[in-house]
């Protein structure tokens, strides 16, 4: 079996405090692939992130002839994996200018070592087997370019695309993807003995609900697992995930229930969040953990039963869940634009250069369902939103300003509908699927303040909102303290400060001190504030 990098370093923005320009990231990333004896993190790999994010295209050709001049060789050393866009959601130009940053990165580092620094791309969004074909015919297109205008010469396929698998749907088909995709290359005389496959919890999470995200990626790894054994190939999954239970709860102190969930995983991405909002100790003390214990667990095989109670589960989490994001949606989109940017990002409006996500097509969930109630309880769901979607991070951080972590969104209500159809026996069996639920549970009620809300978003939805939180602790018996005594504590006392500053900003209530900049300025400090008490922006 190969060796895969155990920790990859992402430029997500969810860290909290430090702002991080497009000049500064090289250095950052010298830092972060430096050995932990040399001063470094010694994450093991690095994804520079084109996708949605104005990610200069000489950066990678920077980062990699900066560490050639260091001592530290790409491709032998450390890896450096970039994230180009999916040229169905942005410009097919940006998708092209990506790779060829690509081809001349291998080029130029080329010449230093003589060995090609770039092997493997990430590609965002896929769906589809068909969608790798296409884009490995792209990336051959450009290699091809790149060869005939420079000395050194490259052969096809030599840069191989990591697909990252963003919905649930798409996730629970994670094996037919690799499939279609793989004979299509045997076909074509090219035998793949192995593949690395990013999944995405932050993503599958905003567009479906956590207990859904996880449940998908648990199945993914499972049917992988026994394709990859069926055909004798190798995969070798990614999980990218943030500090936050939402994004994934990876963080130092969750590292065992980590290993428990995500038995299978590789490579786990280490975000912003962890490196500069936990620090640096922890970052290192997670990248060591990761070397020693990343294949302590073995992947869990899930039977056919098994898998279809785990859809239907998925069936009922996604129902409740999107009922009340659509009623949430629009306060969001309002309150995201207060969330710090730390990161040189792609604007979320309609522009020639925009990043923006799109609403989930509501059928492709009620197809993994049996239960023909409940599929047409799903279909049932409008989900045709005005509002813009924000990315996930500022999806979150605005969630937990709003004193409603997104963690609890359509739990409660889902785990009642569980034990009502199949008992206590069906939670058991959640809580096997999701052995991480009741901790990831634990840490958002902390941050949990409905009062917050109040006159903010609809009251409907809040008190749907509070139906959920308090079902959800009531079944699986989380302790939770009175908002009385929470308001006591900085971080709440931070949430009701800036409650009056958002109802004015609504247009709810009248200005606090006659100057709107002021306002802005501070709601932004108290929102940084809370973001490093609780160890993440979003």
């Amino acid at each position: 079996m190969r060796r895969y990098p155990t920790s990859m370093a992402t430029q997500h923005p969810d860290n909290s405090q430090k702002y991080i320009s497009i000049q500064n990231e090289p250095e950052e990333a010298f830092h972060i692939l430096e050995k932990q004896e040399n001063g470094g993190l010694g994450i093991e790999e690095i994804m520079i992130d084109f996708e949605g994010k104005l990610t200069p295209y000489h950066q990678t050709s920077q980062i990699a002839l900066g560490l050639i001049s260091k001592g530290i060789i790409p491709g032998k050393d450390i890896k450096i994996t970039p994230r180009i866009p999916n040229a169905i959601k942005e410009p097919v130009f940006r998708q092209l200018m990506s790779i060829m940053s690509l081809v001349e990165t291998n080029i130029l580092a080329y010449k230093k070592s003589s060995i090609q620094a770039i092997t493997e791309t990430v590609v965002p969004m896929i769906e589809s087997g068909a969608e790798l074909i296409l884009l490995q015919e792209r990336i051959n297109s450009v290699i091809e370019l790149g060869n005939k205008n420079y000395d050194i010469q490259f052969p096809l396929d030599s840069i191989k695309i990591i697909p990252l698998i963003e919905t649930v749907p798409a996730l629970i088909n994670a094996d037919k993807i690799i499939s279609e995709y793989h004979q299509k290359q045997s076909d074509k005389g090219i035998v793949n003995d192995n593949y690395r496959v990013m999944l995405a919890r932050s993503d599958s999470a905003m567009s479906y609900g956590m207990v859904p995200s996880v449940l998908a990626i648990r199945i993914a790894l499972s049917k992988m697992n026994i394709w990859g054994n069926d055909n004798k190939v190798e995969i070798a999954p990614i999980l990218g995930c943030g500090s936050l239970p939402f994004r994934g709860h990876f963080a130092k102190k969750n590292l065992n229930n980590i290993y428990k969930n995500y038995a299978g995983i590789k490579t786990f991405t280490i975000q912003s969040g962890l490196r500069y909002d936990h620090g640096e100790n922890e970052t290192k003390k997670v990248v060591k953990s990761l070397q020693e214990n990343i294949d302590k667990n073995k992947v869990r095989i899930f039977s056919d039963k098994e898998v279809e109670d785990m859809q239907n589960y998925i069936g009922v989490f996604t129902k409740h869940y999107l009922k009340l994001f659509v009623q949430l949606i629009g306060t969001v989109e309002f309150i995201s634009k207060y969330i710090p940017k730390n990161r040189d990002r792609l604007a979320g409006v309609k522009t020639d250069l925009q990043y923006s996500r799109e609403s989930i097509d509501i059928s492709e969930v009620a197809s993994l369902v049996n239960d023909k109630v409940l599929k047409d309880e799903i279909l049932a769901i409008n989900t045709d939103i005005k509002s813009a979607i924000p990315r996930a991070i500022s999806f979150t951080a605005s969630l937990y300003t709003l004193g409603m972590p997104p963690e609890f969104i359509g739990v409660g209500k889902g785990l009642n509908e569980i034990l009502k159809k199949y008992g206590q026996v069906g939670i058991d069996k959640m809580l096997e699927f999701y052995p991480m639920l009741k901790p990831d549970l634990e840490f958002a009620s902390k941050f949990v303040n409905t009062k917050v809300a109040k006159g903010i978003v609809e009251e409907s939805a809040r008190l749907s909102y509070e139906d959920d939180f308090h079902s959800a602790c009531e079944i699986l018996g989380i302790e939770f303290e009175d908002e009385d005594v929470l308001e006591e504590r900085l971080y709440h006392t931070l949430l009701m400060s800036a409650r009056p500053i958002i109802l004015h900003l609504i247009g709810k209530q009248k200005d606090l001190f006659d100057n709107i900049d002021e306002e802005q300025k501070i709601l932004r400090e108290w929102i940084v504030k809370m973001g490093k008490l609780r160890g993440s922006l979003g």
